[in-house]
Formats: structure tokens, C-alpha cells, sequence
């Protein structure tokens, strides 16, 4: 009789330890998820300090949880600590090997460094995997890496991939045109061009694009409109400078 009250007290005990240990589980794991919304919440808004301090506390909370690891990569980058980054993305992969947003993060980074053939490998990882919902940010960026090569012919296969996808991306299509100049394409590289206006606010970079493009087709109109463009908004860009150059030359 007593064997027997000692045994129901004992699993009396278990179950209680077992209870609390399930209890403090999904308390840890709703503190870890409270601070990484916070966090991504401060990322976005440029206060990127109050959003590593809000991941080192989830990261205490929960220190094997990929997404904490992914996002203070992304922190740490901005920050320009490469070798903080580089750990945390690492980290991040090994939890979660298949992790499309991470891997294409990575090859952001990686590509920015210089790292052109191990970003292209995360960039084609992050493509075959089915939780990836962007693919054409990722034919864009692979794109703009081969472009650092430079790859051209690799380059405009991957940009025209993405604007199969998603025909308004304005980097994609500021590159296209950029290339097409380069090709004497010079039809295609207005078309491009036209396309990009229509979706993003010109730049030093368009404006000047554009002054090259119509140069070669020989519509001095819209060479004079990008050229009032380009002095009026930029008149401290280097773009300026060069179409100075350019006018000077043709007299």
C-alpha cells in the first residue's frame, strides 16, 4: 500500500515538472516571437540598433530558431559587421537548409562582396526551393551579379527571366536598357527605358541613359528633354558632367 501511494506520488510530480516544462516552452517561444515581429517591425523603420537589441532578446529566448538568425544577418549587414552577417546567415542554413528568403539574403550580400560564383549557387538554392515566393527578385539580383563579372550574355538571360515574371521590375529594367545601348539595340533600349519610367521616378543614371539612347536614334527633342531633366533635378551628378562633356565635344 505504501509502494503503491509513493508510486502515484511520484508520477504526480512528473506530471507536474512535465507541465512546467511545456508551459515555459511556449512562453520562451512567444517571447522569441514577440521581440523578432518587434524587430523586423524597427528594421523597417531604419532603427536598426532598437532592432538588434530586440533579436539578441529573442535569440536569448530562443537561440535555434532560423528566422532570429536570418534577420540579424540582415541587421548586422547594415551595419557593416561582414563577418557578424556571414556567422548568422551560416547559422541560419543550418537550421533551415531549404530556406529560399535566407539563401537569397546570403547571396545578396555575397554578391555585394564579391563573392560572384557562391552568391549565383545560393541565388539557384533559394530558386529550387518551394517555400520561395519571389522568384523574380531572385532572377533580378542573379542578373545584376553576372553583370559584376561581367557575364553579359548570363546577365540578360537571368534579367529577361525575371521580367517574364514580373514585367515592372525597375532595376531589371533599367539593366535591359543599359545592355541594349551597350548592344546597339537602340529601339529596345527606349522600349526598356519607357517601361521603367512608367513604373519608377528617374534618376541621374535614367536620365542619362536616355541622352545616349536618343543620341543614337537621332531625336534631338528628347535628347533636349532629358538633358533639361538632367540639369534642373541633378546639377551636382557626375551624369551632368558627362553630358557637358558631351556637348562640348559637338561643337
Amino acid at each position: 500500500m505504501l509502494l503503491r501511494s509513493l508510486v502515484v506520488f511520484v508520477l504526480s510530480i512528473l506530471l507536474i515538472a512535465c507541465g512546467g516544462g511545456v508551459k515555459e516552452k511556449i512562453d520562451t517561444q512567444k517571447l522569441a516571437e514577440t521581440n523578432l515581429h518587434l524587430a523586423i517591425g524597427y528594421f523597417k523603420q531604419g532603427r536598426i540598433e532598437a532592432s538588434r537589441e530586440k533579436l539578441q532578446k529573442a535569440l536569448k529566448a530562443e537561440p535555434d530558431y532560423a528566422p532570429i538568425h536570418g534577420a540579424l544577418a540582415l541587421v548586422y549587414q547594415r551595419l557593416g559587421e561582414l563577418d557578424k552577417a556571414d556567422e548568422h546567415f551560416k547559422r541560419a542554413l543550418s537550421l533551415d537548409p531549404m530556406d529560399g528568403r535566407t539563401h537569397n539574403n546570403y547571396a545578396v550580400m555575397l554578391c555585394q562582396a564579391g563573392k560572384l560564383d557562391e552568391a549565383e549557387k545560393h541565388f539557384l538554392i533559394a530558386l529550387d526551393s518551394r517555400n520561395y515566393q519571389t522568384p523574380a527578385s531572385a532572377f533580378e539580383n542573379l542578373g545584376v551579379c553576372a553583370l559584376q563579372k561581367p557575364d553579359i550574355k548570363q546577365a540578360e538571360k537571368y534579367l529577361r527571366r525575371a521580367l517574364q515574371i514580373d514585367p515592372t521590375l525597375p532595376v531589371a529594367l533599367l539593366r535591359m536598357a543599359q545592355i541594349s545601348l551597350d548592344n546597339q539595340r537602340f529601339l529596345s533600349g527606349r522600349a526598356y527605358l519607357q517601361r521603367y519610367q512608367a513604373v519608377a521616378p528617374d534618376t541621374a543614371g535614367s536620365l542619362w541613359l536616355g541622352i545616349q539612347i536618343e543620341t543614337q536614334l537621332g531625336d534631338e527633342a528628347a535628347v533636349h528633354g532629358y538633358a533639361n531633366q538632367l540639369s534642373r533635378h541633378f546639377p551636382d551628378s557626375d551624369e551632368l558632367g558627362l553630358l557637358l562633356d558631351m556637348e562640348a565635344r559637338q561643337r
